[in-house]
């Protein structure tokens, strides 16, 4: 299976193809697609679905994908990483604190085919965020590149707020206070201090949820112990910065609360199937050097 990889943390290419000459493909960023114009059938994961004119796809990092193109399409191809996101050299804007705590929702939603955005409100907002990215990125001038990131930033909110929206749809917990603790923990999944029992307790306290029954009930709504979500929601993070970030394992590692590499690399091997267990594996060496 080729994978792409790329060194540069941002670009934008337009493509106008009458038929999709690559093979399917894997690569280690993340790919936003945007179909101006056209139609066909995108394949993503072995799943495939009809695409139009107006669909708007998220390809995370290492999924396997291509498209089967009917009529002419017009693709518009945004692929970024974590480097992107930090701090903006002219406004002084850094983004990476933020972007790690989206980095969990945006690479484990449901990774199925089809248009992300149901929302007629949002998708025409969408779509006029990413002509402006298209429009600055090709005609660079001054203050570009902070329009450019201030763009994908109300961009990828915007995604969130659908995915969000869409999993709780799909996935209804027994009541709101439930929803809204796993949403807290998600956002906060790299501060410590913030993931505290009595931390979580103050946040929950509209629900009146004292600091001794906060586990208790977080076991009884989701079946799962609180302290085995929050690794469990670590090491995945952790597993998809590995592919797609460049940095090492150790540094990994300390920014996700783990020992080590190499306790990190244990973690990923007990929560992840044997499928996906080779690359944790293909890190060993990197652990080697990087301790």
């Amino acid at each position: 299976m080729l994978i792409e990889n790329t060194i540069h943390p941002f670009t934008v290419s337009v493509e106008e193809l009458e038929a999709w000459s690559r093979r399917p493909h894997k690569h280690n960023f993340f790919e936003l697609v945007y179909i101006e114009k056209g139609s066909g059938r995108q394949c993503i994961n072995d799943h495939n679905i009809a695409y139009a004119a107006d669909n708007i796809f998220l390809l995370p990092p290492f999924d396997c994908h291509s498209f089967q193109i009917h009529a002419p399409t017009r693709f518009v191809f945004i692929q970024f990483n974590a480097l992107f996101f930090q701090k903006d050299t002219h406004q002084q804007m850094d983004y990476s604190n933020w972007f790690n705590n989206l980095h969990y929702i945006i690479s484990t939603y449901n990774r199925q085919p089809g248009d992300i955005i149901h929302n007629a409100s949002d998708k025409a907002l969408l779509i006029n965020l990413i002509k402006g990215i298209e429009h600055e990125y090709n005609n660079k001038q001054e203050q570009s590149d902070s329009i450019i990131r201030g763009n994908m930033f109300a961009l990828l909110n915007i995604l969130v707020r659908n995915f969000e929206n869409t999993f709780r749809e799909n996935n209804p917990v027994p009541d709101k206070a439930a929803g809204d603790m796993l949403q807290y923990i998600q956002y906060n999944l790299f501060d410590n201090d913030k993931l505290r029992v009595d931390a979580l307790a103050s946040e929950a306290s509209e629900f009146n949820l004292s600091a001794n029954y906060v586990s208790e009930y977080f076991k009884k709504k989701t079946g799962e112990s609180l302290k085995e979500y929050i690794l469990k929601s670590r090491v995945n993070v952790a597993y998809s910065r590995i592919q797609n970030s460049g940095k090492s394992m150790n540094e990994i590692a300390w920014e996700l609360g783990f020992t080590d590499a190499s306790h990190l690399s244990k973690m990923i091997k007990k929560y992840f199937p044997p499928s996906q267990q080779h690359v944790a594996d293909n890190t060993a060496s990197c652990i080697t050097a990087s301790l």
